[in-house]
């Protein structure tokens, strides 16, 4: 099995634009603009704009175009993957992940893999300055996540900055229609109710073609800033559908199928406009996408951002990352030497894993504290208190506690 886990994550996993998931490196992005590919769903008196994301960008891209603009304008109803925005998100995605994220005492994750697989781990999670001691508590699905999602975050990509992200906070603020396809709750499911034998053969996946995943991820990410759908499928759906179809029918066909379903009862029952912010995964395809489920529904169906005789590349420039790796360099010469001692301890003495993160600690003492008080905030939550801003810098408090216990 080669499927990739990096692209799939990037554009699949909304859930993952939650804070609890976000620990920053200010890196540099080249990349300037986008044109992501989008769609329009129309029957006599309602219309939809179908908009493939990417939930983790780089702040600086600029992804909006006139049409796009135009839409978000006028739309009535605008649906989301899920609420990750909410303000008890955080505390629900950390109550999940420390409750189904983390194997038994005494049972390591590199004693579940073959030698060389537990050396490929050690040496991903130092070079994405994260303590070896903590990830090695985690079941595989946890650290296949964690460390796809650290790495892209590594490249200078801030979950804040995705085009759900953005799109859903200024939904809020105009107050239009807001409607999600799921909770967050269902999106963990995904991963929590992976066969163990799935889950470690994910895990599996990523460690021995990591070097492979890197490149793909930026030939992916260039793609979906130039609308090449036909790529898009190619590198975030055929694998699936060819090697894993399990999790392929998990992730793609059975959620695409619903929102399809939620979608049909929308334009029949309804009139008017609205906007369909979901991963470019779910809309690429000829057979099992949500825009070909609906055109099987009888809906017409087109592309709505490109002239279709045109080359992709001439709708937005291609974008190069591989100079973002260079400018941060130097900061992972320093980060090497400050996790150290973190990976050369291990387990065995987890309160020395990085001086440099003594401060930090001192806010993940007790993680289930934060939790409680960030969901117990969430009974009198309002806009100008989030319950998610309780819990400072979570993705590092969850890898220190977890190291801890």
């Amino acid at each position: 099995m080669k499927i990739r886990l990096l692209p799939i994550i990037a554009s699949c996993a909304a859930l993952f634009s939650a804070p609890a998931f976000s620990q920053s490196v200010p890196l540099s992005v080249v990349a300037e603009t986008a044109a992501p590919a989008m769609w329009r769903v129309a029957d006599a008196d309602s219309e939809y704009i179908l908009i493939g994301t990417f939930h983790i960008l780089p702040p600086a891209l600029n992804w909006r175009s006139e049409k796009l603009n135009e839409a978000v304008a006028t739309a009535d109803t605008i649906y989301f993957e899920v609420d990750a925005d909410a303000p008890d998100a955080a505390a629900k995605t950390l109550n999940v992940v420390m409750t189904q994220g983390f194997n038994p005492p005494g049972k390591s994750l590199s004693s579940m893999l073959e030698p060389a697989d537990a050396e490929k781990l050690k040496a991903i999670v130092k070079s994405l300055r994260l303590p070896f001691a903590a990830v090695d508590t985690m079941r595989p699905w946890n650290a296949f996540l964690t460390m796809s999602v650290q790495f892209i975050i590594n490249k200078g990509f801030d979950p804040g900055a995705g085009v759900d992200s953005v799109l859903l906070k200024e939904s809020k603020v105009a107050k239009k229609d807001i409607r999600f396809f799921e909770s967050l709750e269902e999106q963990l499911a995904f991963f929590t109710g992976l066969s163990p034998e799935v889950e470690k053969e994910l895990l599996i996946v990523t460690l021995r073609d990591w070097d492979n995943q890197e490149a793909a991820f930026d030939e992916l990410f260039s793609a979906w800033t130039q609308g090449d759908t036909a790529f898009l499928d190619a590198q975030m759906n055929d694998m699936m559908r060819e090697q894993a179809r399990e999790v392929y029918e998990l992730l793609i066909i059975n959620r695409n199928k619903a929102w399809a379903e939620e979608l049909d009862a929308a334009l029949s029952n309804e009139s008017g406009k609205g906007v369909v912010a979901v991963g470019a995964a779910h809309l690429v395809g000829d057979e099992f996408s949500v825009p070909a489920l609906l055109a099987a529904k009888g809906y017409e169906v087109s592309r709505y951002d490109i002239d279709e005789s045109k080359d992709a590349a001439e709708i937005a420039p291609e974008v190069d990352l591989d100079a973002d790796m260079e400018a941060g360099a130097e900061t992972d010469a320093a980060a090497d030497t400050m996790e150290n001692d973190a990976n050369e301890t291990g387990t065995s003495d987890v309160e020395d894993i990085s001086a440099d993160d003594a401060d930090d600690s001192t806010a993940s003492e007790d993680i289930a504290d934060d939790v409680d008080a960030a969901t117990e905030s969430d009974a009198v939550a309002n806009d100008n208190a989030p319950a998610a801003d309780a819990i400072d810098d979570p993705i590092a408090d969850l890898l220190n506690q977890a190291a801890e216990e």
